[in-house]
C-alpha cells in the first residue's frame, strides 16, 4: 500500500475518529476537551456512536471539522459500531479511539509522519495510567494458556520501552488504532462476529498476515485508566469466552501461528 503523505482539500477533514460511548457521557467530555486542546480540531471529524439509550448531550460543531451523531436502534458489538461509523468517515486517516482516554500532548500529527514514512500502516502511541505505568495495549500474538494466566492474574508484561522506541508488536488494542483509511477499507474493518474481545487482535493479525506492520511509537503517550471490574463476570465473560474461541479456532490464527513474531 502507498506511503506517500496524503494531501487533503480545504472541505475535507485530515482524520475521521470513531468513539463509542456506553453511558460514558463525562468521560466522552473529558476526552474531547483534551483533545480540542492538544490536536488540531478544525482538521477532525468526530463520529461519535451513543451505543446505550441516547444519553448524550449533543456535540457543538463550532470547534471541530465535523461531528457526526450515530444512535443505532440497539445495541451493538465493538465491531459493528466502528464498523458503521466508517461508513461516515470522510477522512484520509481512520482513528479507533476509546471514550476514557485523555490526550496530554499532541500525537496524530507524529503518528502520520510514522504513516507516510511507511514506518508502520496501523499505528499507536504508549497507553498509560494516571501513574504512568505503561498499559499492556501491545503484545505479541497471544496464545490460549496466556488468556487463563491474564484472567487469573498473571499478566507477565514488563515492556520497559526506552524514550523514542518505535516498538513493533504483533498487535494494538482498540484502546487506539491509526491507520490510513484505505487500509481499514483494506481489511474490510473488524470482524463484526467479534462482540467485545480480540476484535483489535483479529485486526491487526489479518493485517500482518497481509504484509502489513504493526507500530507503537513509545515517544508519545495518552493516558487511559482502564476500568475492569464491569468487565470481571456475566455476559462479557461470556464474550470474551466465546471471541477466545472463536480466534483460537480461525484460519487466521493458525496462520498466523507459523509467521515469525516480533516480541
Amino acid at each position: 500500500m502507498r506511503s506517500e503523505p496524503i494531501a487533503t482539500t480545504q472541505n475535507q477533514p485530515l482524520i475521521s475518529v470513531s468513539i463509542v460511548s456506553h453511558r460514558d457521557g463525562d468521560q466522552l467530555q473529558v476526552l474531547l476537551e483534551s483533545l480540542a486542546t492538544h490536536e488540531p480540531a478544525e482538521r477532525i471529524q468526530l463520529l461519535v456512536t451513543d451505543n446505550l439509550g441516547h444519553d448524550l448531550p449533543e456535540i457543538q460543531p463550532a470547534s471541530w471539522h465535523s461531528v457526526v451523531m450515530l444512535r443505532p436502534a440497539r445495541p451493538r458489538g465493538f465491531a459493528s459500531n466502528h464498523n458503521a461509523a466508517f461508513q461516515s468517515a470522510t477522512g484520509p486517516f481512520f482513528c479507533v479511539l476509546n471514550p476514557d482516554v485523555i490526550f496530554e500532548g499532541s500525537v496524530f500529527l507524529r503518528l502520520i509522519q510514522r504513516l507516510d514514512q511507511g514506518k508502520g500502516h496501523i499505528v499507536s502511541p504508549l497507553i498509560v495510567d494516571s501513574q504512568g505505568n505503561v498499559l499492556d495495549s501491545f503484545r505479541g500474538l497471544p496464545t490460549a494458556w496466556e488468556l487463563v494466566r491474564r484472567g487469573i492474574g498473571g499478566s507477565g508484561f514488563n515492556p520497559a520501552p526506552a524514550h523514542g522506541l518505535l516498538v513493533r508488536p504483533d498487535w494494538i488494542a482498540g484502546t487506539f488504532m491509526l491507520m490510513r483509511s484505505e487500509t481499514f477499507s483494506h481489511l474490510g474493518g473488524f470482524d463484526a462476529r467479534y462482540r467485545l474481545y480480540l476484535e483489535d487482535v483479529d485486526l491487526c493479525t489479518r493485517a500482518r498476515l497481509m504484509g502489513l506492520s504493526i507500530l507503537v511509537d513509545a515517544g508519545l503517550q495518552l493516558r487511559h485508566d482502564p476500568r475492569w471490574a464491569s468487565r470481571r463476570a456475566g455476559r462479557y465473560l461470556l464474550w470474551h469466552l466465546q471471541s477466545a474461541f472463536r480466534f483460537f479456532a480461525s484460519d487466521v490464527y493458525r496462520r498466523a501461528r507459523g509467521m515469525n513474531t516480533h516480541v
